[in-house]
């Protein structure tokens, strides 16, 4: 009887493309346009509106969230008052309580100075919360606007084409250390149960040291024993 041999050549499961969510102000209606050039593979949602300041970008990321997003750009500060960098920290840490663990990327801000105040305390947050959140990714677009202001419009606020490009490579740049992170997160070997080990290994020290202490202080009480005995029958006892 002929025994029939079946193969089956299944193709590999596709794997799922890394989902990115994008949210923020002119400047990312700006950027986000060439943002596919430099993350390709990567599913890409994008939901930004001029003029927006960090409490209505956080509703856009409200509207636009959802459990399979694996990267969440905030890009976010620029229209706020500088005199409150209170308020981006805000709604950065509510993007975190939605977030989890997921990894974020926030850049620098470079906005306008408003009596007097300049951008440093809203860049002081996005360090402070950076800082705070491993992995999270800090594309510096303020430093970038101090040392190439010829990628800048007249304005001093909004990217040139050739500025919203390089600006894409940087939060680009940002959402590749995200999932590189995210990766090394997921391959990494679990840490050994430090928590249980040490207990067990001193329990086994302990009672080891009891049954040496156990053993010689029964060989002292047998040499004191024989030492007595001699005793006696030397003296007649």
């Amino acid at each position: 009887m002929a025994t029939v041999l079946v193969l089956c050549l299944c193709a590999p499961a596709a794997q799922a493309r890394p989902h990115v969510l994008v949210v923020g102000d002119s400047l990312e209606e700006l950027t986000s346009p060439y943002l596919a050039r430099y993350l390709p593979g990567v599913e890409l949602t994008v939901n930004a509106v001029g003029g927006y300041n960090s409490y209505q970008i956080f509703d856009l990321f409200q509207e636009s969230f959802d459990p399979s997003v694996d990267v969440v750009v905030f890009d976010a500060g620029t229209n706020d008052n500088p005199s409150y960098p209170e308020i981006l920290a805000g709604n950065l840490e509510k993007v975190a309580e939605t977030v989890g663990d997921r990894c974020m990327v926030v850049p620098t801000v470079h906005g306008f100075t408003v009596e007097g105040v300049d951008n440093t305390g809203k860049n002081r947050v996005v360090a402070e919360f950076a800082a705070s959140r491993p992995g999270t990714q800090v594309p510096d677009w303020a430093r970038t606007v101090a040392t190439r202001p010829d990628l800048m419009q007249a304005d001093n606020l909004h990217p040139i084409e050739e500025g919203a490009d390089y600006r894409a490579q940087l939060i680009a740049q940002g959402v590749q250390g995200c999932l590189a992170y995210g990766e090394a997160v997921a391959t990494a070997p679990p840490e050994p149960r430090t928590d249980v080990e040490p207990i067990a290994t001193v329990g086994k020290l302990q009672a080891r040291e009891e049954a040496v202490m156990g053993e010689i202080r029964s060989d002292v009480l047998r040499q004191a024993a024989a030492s007595l005995l001699a005793g006696t029958l030397l003296t007649g006892g």
